[in-house]
């Protein structure tokens, strides 16, 4: 049994966790799905990748996810900051670091802080810039993030440079370099020399900027680097060296740049690598070309202008839009999925009730039938052993009496039959004779068989008149006839049983035993004057007093009712219902 339930635990457990887990389910595939939108926009549609990103924050509110939340929100502000929309980009970092910050054990406090500085110095504001790049550094300190300290490092010292602390920010710059080459991370060392030569650009060092940039173009890794990448650091090679006025060695990186800008398909390093070919063509005489690409510049650089201004405006407008209709068309399909996740509870709960009342219920019946077994074991246990009591009392009656009267019979016969006292000798024989007769009424008494219920009912009043002078009346006429033999001697069993159980402990001086036919029923009537008992405590002693159980289970037998009726003082009634 104990095995049953822990089946019904484990399934009703299985059916809730599985309906409430399907809206779930539903809301995680449309988050992975908008996932693969945001990792397709990212570059070139980045108002597209906006609205995905805002609607994955709806999906994470909805799924009520703080690490989905958190991540959809960083790729709302990563696509707003590249779209130059620094104050909604500042507001989303402020908001999820202050939700951050109530938990100073938490990693992610350093990455929101970089990115705060991110964006203040894309602002050209190196004031906040430096404050935040410095809590991003300390923070990745206390936490151990000690690679992290690299690329902090490295936009520190530009941000010194920005605040005009140029040797500060050269000399963290030179050694943010070093450290990333002892770590031998590929990224970080590429990024650092990157900044130290556009460092030494802005101070106008442009010999300083060539070595470090070139120290990149000759970096193992810059070969398998990506297609913007090379682009860029050609077209920033191209630049230094106009700077230098090193044409030919300008024009080189001016090709390869343009080449790598075609490649890339992007219109944003392709105007640059223009604006560069103009000014190599008109340093070196070719006035016509120089025009022709300067004009190509203009309309190039314009086109991206209008393109980033589209793209600003595009995706400003869809903010707009998605905020605005968040209460309408987006709030309704939240309303629908509570709704849908609200009757799916419902639907849970009550699977959940289904089983605990069939887990009660089967329970109940384990408890019942357990029940019943311990009786019918008690049953079987009392009767054996009364059997066994109902043995011995014949046994020691037929030695003591009958076999006693025998014996003195047989002395006599054989004794000298002139001197048997005929008398005692006829005598000892009808003892014997009456002896008999007493126990086989008691193991079954001849006027039911003979006579019927009514008559072997009057016999027993009569006698129990005799023996305990209490009065017994007896009304059964007419219920012979429509009784067999079964349910004759399981009503006399009944009626003696009671009896007994009056003599026994009623204290009565009356016993009245009626019998009433109905259309399909029998209703024998068992009374007595005697001083009654309390219910309760009756009901609780039923499963243990064998006479009350005998009667119990006859009553059963007979497919029958059984209702006792007692007060302390007045008297006790028992009313049996049998059908016919």
């Amino acid at each position: 049994m104990k095995k049953v339930l822990v089946i019904f635990l484990i399934l009703l457990l299985f059916i809730a966790q599985n309906l409430l887990g399907q809206s779930a389910d539903t809301l995680a595939a449309r988050y992975s799905y908008l996932d693969s939108v945001i990792e397709v926009t990212s570059q070139d549609h980045l108002s597209e990748c906006v609205v995905a990103a805002k609607n994955q924050v709806s999906i994470a509110v909805l799924m009520d996810n703080d690490s989905l939340l958190y991540e959809s929100k960083m790729k709302l502000a990563e696509a707003l900051n590249e779209l130059s929309i620094f104050d909604q980009t500042i507001d989303i970092l402020y908001e999820l670091l202050s939700k951050l910050e109530k938990n100073p054990s938490d990693k992610r406090i350093s990455k929101l802080q970089f990115n705060l500085g991110a964006s203040y110095f894309q602002m050209d504001d190196y004031t906040k810039a430096y404050a935040f790049f410095q809590k991003s550094k300390n923070t990745a300190l206390i936490h151990k993030l000690y690679g992290d300290t690299i690329a902090i490092n490295s936009e520190l010292g530009l941000t010194l440079v920005g605040l005009g602390r140029k040797d500060e920010g050269l000399d963290l710059l030179s050694k943010t370099v070093e450290a990333a080459k002892k770590g031998g991370a590929a990224e970080n060392i590429c990024v650092g020399l990157d900044n130290l030569s556009n460092a030494y650009f802005e101070l106008g060092d442009y010999l300083n900027a060539l070595k470090y940039q070139e120290e990149i173009l000759n970096f193992p890794e810059f070969t398998n680097s990506s297609l913007q990448r090379k682009a860029a650091i050609q077209q920033h090679l191209a630049t230094i060296n106009i700077q230098l006025k090193r044409w030919q060695t300008a024009q080189r990186h001016t090709d390869l740049s343009i080449k790598y800008a075609s490649q890339l398909g992007s219109n944003y390093w392709l105007f640059d690598c223009y604006k560069d070919q103009a000014e190599i063509y008109e340093a070196t005489g070719n006035y016509k070309e120089a025009l022709a690409f300067h004009h190509r510049y203009i309309i190039l650089k314009d086109s991206v202008y209008k393109s980033d201004y589209d793209t600003k405006m595009s995706t400003m407008a869809n903010l707009y839009e998605v905020e605005n209709k968040e209460h309408q068309i987006n709030e309704l399909t939240v309303t629908q999925a509570l709704t849908k996740a609200k009757v799916q509870r419902l639907y849970s709960i009550l699977a959940a009730l289904g089983l605990l009342c069939g887990l009660l219920v089967t329970y109940y019946f384990y408890r019942k039938n357990k029940s019943e077994k311990e009786l019918q074991q008690r049953i079987a246990f009392q009767l054996l052993h009364v059997q066994e009591e109902e043995r011995q009392r014949i046994s020691q009656e037929l030695h003591d009496s009958i076999g006693q009267n025998i014996l003195f019979i047989k002395n006599q016969i054989n004794s000298d039959m002139s001197t048997t006292d005929l008398t005692k000798l006829r005598k000892s024989v009808d003892t014997a004779l009456e002896e008999l007769r007493n126990i086989s009424k008691n193991l079954y008494p001849n006027q039911l068989e003979k006579y019927g219920l009514t008559a072997a009912v009057e016999s027993l009043a009569q006698e129990v008149n005799q023996l305990s002078g209490i009065f017994v009346s007896s009304d059964l006429e007419g219920i012979d006839d429509v009784l067999n033999k079964n349910v004759k001697i399981n009503f006399y069993r009944i009626i003696q049983e009671f009896v007994n159980n009056t003599l026994k402990h009623a204290d009565a001086t009356a016993i009245r035993i009626t019998a009433h036919q109905f259309e399909d029923t029998i209703e024998l009537v068992v009374q007595d004057n005697g001083k009654g008992f309390d219910k309760l405590e009756w009901e609780r002693k039923a499963n243990i007093s064998f006479g009350l159980i005998n009667m119990e289970e006859r009553i059963k037998m007979l497919k029958g009712k059984c209702s006792i009726e007692s007060e302390p003082g007045k008297g006790t009634k028992s009313i049996f219902t049998i059908p016919i």
